[in-house]
């Protein structure tokens, strides 16, 4: 029952934080494709196809495999919302309260076994109200990185308290969330288990990885192996600007200006990379309550744990400074990472941990809650202010489902997971409409268009060559009038030869060997964990 009181309680705390989601206006985001991605996972729901990999509108109408590759998981919830009929704008913004509210509760499950309730609510609160957080959500609209982020105390839980199920999901979920940060967690915590395992030969944490990558492999294992088929390495090593433009200035973390601007290179940004003076003073505070109490023996546990994730903070905050450049230099993937202030995902948390042990460290209950309800009000009071958009518009929800909207201006933001060598339309009236082209004139006498099927059935008063206008990516299969062809590719369309009169030409989506081994892991790891629960439950009773 107590526990219960503390979730009610930070999900009553959190309002502030999702105020600006409630009404019915839209607003401004870095990654404005947002409305978009849940529609087209909507549909791609609606169509019957599970998992979703291919989106048929965007990518100039070509379609690509952005769920192949784009952390699916936030869009599922989206997508789902507006397959069942709620308005694409109105299940958008159900997705982001959702992943932002979910970063408190996660934390408060983390901490409640270790620390207590007050220093679970307080600990969740200074992790969600941290002014990073506001910039994830309400200015760069990273949606997957502030869903990814949430799983993460589900892992650091899993670890502390050996639950092995809640920590392999927290693992799956940071994955399937945000490619690029479910990647770093993964290396990060590996790299942790392998020194563990040399000083301890404990085999639990391995199976947790092993466990969280059985469960999304159905994710990152097409990923890895048909990344080579996209435009994804060609964008990242054209790119203006470089990962060593994007340090943070020492100076920037204490404080830096607010604003809805992008980043740049040197020492002031359009947006604010600060992690706060509040939030800074917090972390002095409990690094410094942390040496006093290292002796203490009632908080002997308590302090290995916080000690690590403060020496863990501190570690994070020194890779985004300029002069852990020496250190990154090491590492050949840097450039996916892009900019190294993605860690401040991490920091944060970290902040948290540390924060809420400044409340638990106190043995007199008075003081801890003076000290913990103190925390929560200024946090909330200096930070509530930072959770709104630059400014908010009406738009009607049909608006952002045109074929304008989805396959020129949405697609104009995001078009690296379309295969090299398509040429990408300039303006609106080069989206192409016919689904097929060829030398001579054609005739098309019927036509069938899904995610992933295509049927056309055409008439031809000559023999000719004809294309078809969707990016061909592995996984797609063709006949023509019945029989298995191997189209040819050009410019990343198939085209094959039809002879003179009538032709029906199918196009088929359909699992890569890759996709079906990994279909198949996950599904063996999902129903291995779940005999698991149940023989567990069984043998404790």
């Amino acid at each position: 029952m107590k526990k219960i009181f503390g979730l009610i309680l930070v999900f009553i705390l959190s309002f502030w934080s999702v105020k600006s989601l409630i009404g019915r206006g839209y607003f401004p985001i870095h990654d404005d494709t947002q409305v978009a991605r849940v529609i087209a996972m909507g549909n791609a729901l609606k169509n019957g196809q599970f998992p979703v990999r291919w989106v048929s509108d965007l990518g100039y109408g070509y379609g690509y495999p952005l769920y192949n590759f784009y952390g699916p998981l936030p869009y599922y919830l989206g997508g789902s919302l507006y397959a069942l009929g709620v308005d694409s704008v109105m299940a958008t913004k159900w997705m982001f309260g959702i992943g932002t509210v979910l970063a408190a509760v996660t934390m408060y499950f983390l901490l409640y076994p270790i620390l207590g309730l007050l220093a679970a609510v307080t600990g969740s609160m200074i992790f969600l109200y941290a002014p990073y957080h506001a910039v994830e959500v309400f200015i760069r609209g990273a949606v997957g990185e502030y869903w990814a982020i949430a799983f993460v105390p589900f892992i650091i839980l899993g670890v502390c308290k050996k639950r092995l199920i809640l920590g392999a999901l927290g693992l799956a979920g940071t994955i399937l969330s945000h490619t690029i940060l479910g990647f770093i967690t993964t290396v990060i915590l590996s790299l942790s288990i392998l020194v563990y395992l040399i000083r301890k030969s404990d085999w639990y944490l391995l199976s947790l990885v092993v466990l969280g990558l059985g469960i999304s492999a159905f994710f990152w294992l097409p990923a890895l192996v048909e990344m080579q088929y996209t435009s994804i390495n060609a964008m990242i090593t054209s790119s203006a600007t470089s990962f060593s433009d994007h340090y943070i200035c020492l100076s920037q973390l204490w404080n830096a200006p607010w604003g809805y601007g992008g980043s740049a290179p040197g020492c002031i940004d359009g947006m604010s990379l600060k992690i706060g003076k509040f939030h800074s003073i917090v972390f002095i505070l409990s690094l410094i309550i942390l040496l006093i109490n290292r002796s203490v023996k009632r908080l002997k546990k308590i302090n290995t744990i916080v000690m690590i994730a403060a020496f863990s903070t501190i570690g994070m905050i020194f890779l985004t400074l300029p002069y852990s450049s020496f250190l990154w230099n090491i590492f050949p993937m840097t450039r996916f990472l892009q900019y190294p202030w993605r860690l401040l995902s991490f920091v944060i948390i970290g902040i948290g941990i540390t924060g809420a042990y400044l409340v638990a460290s106190w043995k007199a209950p008075i003081v801890r809650f003076f000290i913990g309800a103190v925390i929560i009000v200024s946090t909330i009071m200096i930070n509530a202010k930072l959770f709104v958009p630059q400014y908010q518009y009406l738009r009607d929800s049909n608006q952002f489902e045109t074929k304008d909207e989805l396959r020129f201006r949405v697609s104009k933001i995001s078009d690296e997971y379309l295969p090299p060598g398509i040429i990408k339309p300039e303006v609106v009236t080069d989206i192409q409409t016919s689904v097929v082209f060829g030398t001579d004139e054609l005739t098309v006498k019927a036509r069938q268009e899904r995610d992933t099927f295509v049927y056309i059935e055409l008439e031809s008063n000559t023999a000719q060559n004809v294309t078809i206008r969707k990016a061909w990516f592995p996984g797609w299969s063709i006949t023509l009038n019945g029989n298995r062809v191997t189209p040819h590719i050009e410019n990343g369309f198939p085209s094959v030869n039809i002879e003179e009169g009538m032709s029906i030409i199918q196009m088929r989506f359909t699992n890569t060997p890759i996709r079906t081994i990994a279909n198949s892991i996950s599904v063996i790891t999902m129903i291995t964990m779940i005999f698991f629960i149940i023989y567990g439950k069984k043998t404790n009773a």
